[in-house]
C-alpha cells in the first residue's frame, strides 16, 4: 500500500478498498467484501485516534476472513493533530506494526495494513479485533493480580529490547526520550496548556504541584535525558485503557508513544496512573520488586539505585500527560474528562509520596 492510496475518514473505508486489504494479507482468498457496517468505539478510552469496529458482509462464506476489523484513523481536531505531527505518533505506530510486533513477547493484535503519509500526517491502520480478553476502567483502577502480570509481561518486553544491537539497525528509526523534537515539544505543550489547566484543575493544586508545573517548561529537557546504556524500548503510554488480559497472555495496543528510554519509565507511568493510590501504597514495592526480577531471569541487572531514582525522575515527569491533555487535546466525553482528572489526581499525590519534586533541576 502506497502513502497516496489510503483512507483518513471512516467515509473513505470503503468496501473495494478493504477487500483489496484482506486479499493482501492472505486473508481473503476468494470473493469479496459487498458491504460494511461500522461503529466508533473505545471513546474517551484513547484521545489521540479514532478506531471503528468495521462489520464486512461477504460475497462468498469464508473461514479464513475476520468477521470484523477495527480500523484506527487520525483524529481531526488541530491542536491534538499538531501534537501527533510533533511528536511522530503515527508515524511510530505504523513503524511498530511494521517492524517490532512480531517481535515483542507482548501481545499485539495482528495487523493487516498500515500506512503513513509524511507529508499530510496521515495513517490508517487495519488491526485485529480483540474480542476475546478481559478489560478493565483505568478509572476504577487495575486489579492486584493483573497488575502483577502486566509489570512481569512488560519486563518481559523490556528485557528483549535492552541495549539492542537493533536500535542501530531496522529499528534506528525508534527516537531516544530526548531527541528533538521530543523535549521542546513537551515543553511548549506543558507551557501552553498550564494557564487552561489552572482553571480546569482549580483548587487542587497544591502549592509543591503548582511549583513543579511552573518550572516544569524550563527543566523538560534535563527531565527526559539519560545514559545511552540501559535504555530499552518503551510503550510510553503504558496504561490499564491499552491492555487486553487473557489467561495465557496480555496483549497491549496504542504504540504510537514507542520511544527507547529507561525501563522504569514504562513502570513508573504505569503503577502511579493505572491504579488506585491505595493500591499503589499498598503494592508498589513489590510491584518494583517484580519488575527488577524478572528482568533479572532474562540477564538484565537494573541496579536497585538507579531502578528507584529512575523511577522517582519518570513519575515527576509523567505528570506532563495529564497536562497536556487538559490543556490541549479535543476530550470527547465525560469519561475522557473523568481519566484526565484521576491521572492528573493520582500523578501529584505520587509526586508527593515519593518526594519527586526534590529532583527537578
Amino acid at each position: 500500500m502506497s502513502s497516496k492510496d489510503f483512507p483518513s475518514t471512516i467515509e473513505e473505508v470503503t468496501s473495494e478498498w478493504l477487500t483489496q486489504v484482506l486479499k493482501d494479507s492472505g486473508d481473503l482468498p476468494e470473493g469479496q467484501i459487498t458491504d460494511l457496517q461500522t461503529e466508533l468505539i473505545g471513546q474517551g478510552v484513547g484521545i489521540l485516534g479514532l478506531l471503528y469496529r468495521v462489520v464486512p458482509q461477504y460475497s462468498t462464506v469464508s473461514t479464513e476472513a475476520p468477521p470484523s476489523v477495527v480500523v484506527k484513523l487520525p483524529v481531526q481536531h488541530e491542536h491534538t493533530r499538531h501534537m501527533t505531527r510533533t511528536f511522530m505518533f503515527y508515524e511510530k505506530e505504523v513503524g511498530f506494526y511494521r517492524d517490532i510486533a512480531t517481535s515483542s513477547p507482548l501481545g499485539t493484535p495482528r495487523c493487516f495494513a498500515a500506512a503513513h503519509d509524511p507529508e499530510s500526517d496521515d495513517f490508517v491502520l487495519v488491526l485485529e479485533d480483540l474480542t476475546g480478553g478481559e478489560v478493565y476502567s483505568q478509572i476504577d483502577g487495575c486489579p492486584i493480580p493483573q497488575a502483577e502480570y502486566a509489570v512481569k509481561a512488560m519486563a518481559e518486553h523490556h528485557a528483549a529490547f535492552w541495549d539492542s544491537p537493533r536500535f542501530t539497525e531496522d529499528l534506528s528509526w525508534v527516537p531516544r526520550g530526548w531527541d528533538p523534537p521530543m523535549p521542546q515539544g513537551v515543553q511548549q505543550g506543558v507551557a501552553d496548556a498550564w494557564p487552561i489547566c489552572q482553571e480546569v484543575f482549580g483548587g487542587r493544586i497544591s502549592d509543591r504541584i503548582r511549583k513543579v508545573c511552573e518550572r516544569f517548561p524550563e527543566v523538560t529537557t534535563e527531565l527526559m535525558h539519560y545514559p545511552e546504556a540501559g535504555t530499552t524500548l518503551a510503550h510510553g503510554d503504558f496504561r490499564l485503557d491499552n491492555l487486553f488480559f487473557n489467561n495465557s497472555s496480555l496483549t497491549v495496543i496504542d504504540w504510537q508513544v514507542c520511544v527507547k528510554t529507561r525501563g522504569a519509565y514504562d513502570l513508573a507511568y504505569f503503577l502511579s496512573q493505572s491504579l488506585t493510590v491505595e493500591d499503589r501504597r499498598a503494592h508498589e514495592k513489590s510491584l518494583i520488586d517484580l519488575y527488577q526480577s524478572t528482568l533479572a531471569l532474562s540477564g538484565v541487572d537494573y541496579p536497585s539505585n538507579d531502578l528507584m531514582l529512575d523511577y522517582r525522575r519518570a513519575v515527576l515527569f509523567c505528570i506532563c500527560y495529564s497536562l497536556q491533555a487538559a490543556g490541549g487535546v479535543e476530550l470527547v466525553n465525560d469519561r475522557a474528562v473523568q481519566l484526565v482528572n484521576d491521572m492528573f489526581d493520582r500523578a501529584c499525590i505520587a509526586i508527593e509520596d515519593h518526594d519527586a519534586d526534590e529532583l527537578m533541576p
